[in-house]
C-alpha cells in the first residue's frame, strides 16, 4: 500500500479523464516515471487539483506519474526534496499561491534562484467565512459588528504567515477593525473550530468551505478577487465590495528545480497546456477554480508580483513570522 501516495497511469478512464492526443516522453528525455510533490496533506484542495493534472499529464506522456504528498514545515519539505531531487524533469513540484511567500521565511535554498516556474495550472479564490452565531449575513455586517467590538471577534488562520492570516491583515486595515488572531495548524483544524463556535471567522480555500457552506454550517459573505466564483454566485466578491487589495484571485501551479534542460521545460509544459484542454478538467468548477496554463515568464512575473505585495503587508503590520 502505498502511503500519501497515489499512483495515476495514463489510463483515460482513471478519474473519468476524456482522452488526449499524447505528446510521450521521447527522444533524449524519456523518465520512468514522474513525480509531483505537493506541500500539503492528501485531501485538500492543492491536491485534488494536483491529482487530476497527474492523471491527465500522465495520459498525454504516457509514464506512470505519481503525486506524493510533503506537508509540513512552511512547505519546507516538499521544495527540499524537489531541489535534493534529479534535475532531469522526472520530479516536479505542485504547490498554490502560498508559494509567493516562501521569500519572507528564512529557509534552506533561494526561492526564485533554485527553482524553475514551469506553468500556472488553474486559478481560485478562497471566501471569508463567519459562524452562524456572529449573526453577520453580509460582509458589512461583519465590519460593523468588528467596529463596534473592537479585539472581541475571533479571527482564526491557518498559521501565523499563511496566505490566509496575511488575508485577514489586509482585511483588518482596509476596514480599519481590530480582530483576535488564532492561528491554526492547518485548515482542517481552523474550520472544525469555527464550526464549533470556537472561532467566528476565517479566509478559508473555496474547496475547502463549500460543503460547510452548503449544509449551512458556515456562512460566507466575501470571496477573495474581482469575478464571482461559480460554486458561490450569490457571493459577492472584494472586488465588487471596494477591496481592491483583496481583488486578486489565488492560483495553483507547476515548478522544476532549476538545471532541468529548456526543452525538457517545453515539454512539460505542453503537456500541462495540453491537459488543462481535456473537457473533464471542468470539473475543476467543482472545486473552486478553473484550468489556466500560462508560459513559464508569465507565471515568473506573476509570482514576483504576489511575493512583492505580501512584502508590503507583512511590512506595513509588522507581522511577525518566525
Amino acid at each position: 500500500m502505498l502511503s500519501r501516495r497515489q499512483l495515476v497511469f495514463g489510463s483515460a478512464t482513471f478519474l473519468g479523464l476524456a482522452p488526449l492526443g499524447g505528446l510521450s516522453a521521447r527522444g533524449a528525455w524519456a523518465p520512468k516515471q514522474i513525480e509531483i510533490y505537493v506541500p500539503y496533506a492528501a485531501g485538500g484542495g492543492t491536491d485534488a487539483i494536483a491529482r487530476l493534472y497527474a492523471s491527465a499529464v500522465a495520459a498525454i506522456l504516457h509514464v506512470p506519474v505519481i503525486v506524493v504528498n510533503k506537508p509540513g514545515g512552511r512547505s519546507i519539505p516538499a521544495y527540499q526534496a524537489l531541489l535534493n531531487g534529479p534535475s532531469d524533469g522526472s520530479t516536479l513540484l505542485f504547490d498554490n499561491s502560498s508559494n509567493a511567500l516562501q521569500q519572507l521565511f528564512r529557509v534552506p535554498y533561494d526561492p526564485f534562484k533554485d527553482f524553475e516556474p514551469v506553468s500556472l495550472a488553474a486559478i481560485g479564490s478562497s471566501v471569508l467565512v463567519v459562524s452562524p452565531t456572529l449573526g453577520a449575513e453580509t460582509y458589512q455586517q461583519f465590519v460593523e459588528r468588528a467596529r463596534a467590538a473592537p479585539g472581541e471577534i475571533s479571527f482564526g488562520s491557518y498559521g501565523t504567515g499563511s496566505i490566509s492570516h496575511l488575508q485577514q491583515e489586509v482585511l483588518s486595515q482596509s476596514a480599519k477593525i481590530r480582530v483576535q488572531h488564532v492561528p491554526y495548524r492547518g485548515s482542517a483544524p481552523a474550520l472544525n473550530d469555527l464550526v464549533g463556535g470556537h472561532i467566528q471567522a476565517l479566509f478559508a480555500d473555496a474547496v475547502a468551505a463549500l460543503p460547510l457552506v452548503s449544509a449551512g454550517a458556515v456562512k460566507a459573505i466575501a470571496a477573495v478577487g474581482s469575478d464571482r466564483v461559480k460554486t458561490y454566485p450569490d457571493v459577492p466578491t472584494f472586488g465588487e465590495l471596494g477591496v481592491s487589495e483583496l481583488s486578486v484571485p489565488g492560483w495553483w501551479g507547476f515548478f522544476a528545480r532549476r538545471g532541468v534542460p529548456s526543452e525538457v521545460i517545453s515539454t512539460i509544459r505542453e503537456s500541462i497546456s495540453q491537459a488543462a484542454k481535456n473537457p473533464d478538467m471542468a470539473r475543476l468548477v467543482d472545486l473552486g477554480a478553473e484550468s489556466r496554463t500560462s508560459s513559464s515568464d508569465a507565471f515568473a512575473q506573476m509570482i514576483r508580483k504576489d511575493a512583492d505585495r505580501w512584502k508590503d503587508v507583512v511590512s506595513a503590520r509588522d507581522i511577525k513570522l518566525e
